[in-house]
């Protein structure tokens, strides 16, 4: 063992080996991931299009709710998961999870919309011939936001890994709806309140187990 005779060798011995690191700042981060969405609407519209509707004043009220709800959980999120990147000890925001509740009510209720409407409109809403093409073409756009989200959770140092991967999964999975969503045409509320809807869902599970070992430090 080795024996220090005083302590400014001992403090000299434990800080040879520090080296200086660049502060992590929340901005940064919350400039990377919005970046990101950006790239990902611009893909989005390269690829399907942009709709017209949107400035038309054809989009109906279910639609504009709807992408106006994923951009407040959007923000939310990223806002949360940017700054999960520090250390720090006090209560934990509550906004994203209110922002996930609210957006959660659009799938019962179109879900029940279906199901009280006559005929067989519930078969015909739940086998929606667009909905595989909608959910992959938004968790495509979700995985450019989630690498940006990684890419920033591992220059810091986040505490709760899991919660930080749940709130990096809301986050992508929300912004990257919503930049494939300017591009689609279908505004009714079955379409919009389940298939634009349920990327987030599945963004949100898949980041909870395939982010940790990506950011765990």
């Amino acid at each position: 063992m080795v024996d220090y005779s005083n302590r400014e060798e001992l403090i000299a011995a434990l800080t040879e080996d520090l080296t200086p690191v660049k502060r992590v700042k929340p901005r940064d981060g919350a400039l990377l991931i919005a970046f990101a969405a950006v790239i990902a609407s611009v893909a989005s519209i390269a690829v399907y299009e942009w709709w017209s509707g949107l400035l038309t004043g054809q989009a109906s009220g279910y639609f504009l709710i709807t992408h106006g709800l994923l951009l407040v959980l959007g923000i939310a999120s990223t806002a949360a998961v940017v700054s999960s990147v520090q250390p720090q000890v006090g209560a934990r925001g509550s906004a994203p999870y209110w922002g996930a509740a609210m957006l959660a009510a659009l799938p019962i209720g179109a879900v029940l919309s279906l199901l009280s409407g006559e005929g067989n409109h519930a078969h015909e809403g739940l086998n929606d011939p667009v909905a595989f093409m909608c959910t992959t073409a938004s968790l495509s756009a979700a995985l450019l936001v989630g690498i940006a989200g990684v890419l920033w959770l591992r220059r810091g140092a986040p505490v709760s890994i899991e919660r930080s991967s749940w709130l990096l999964g809301l986050a992508a999975g929300s912004l990257g709806t919503l930049a494939y969503g300017i591009t689609c045409p279908l505004d009714t509320f079955s379409h919009v309140g389940l298939w634009h809807v349920a990327p987030v869902a599945i963004a949100t599970v898949v980041s909870r187990f395939v982010v940790p070992p990506l950011i765990r430090w």
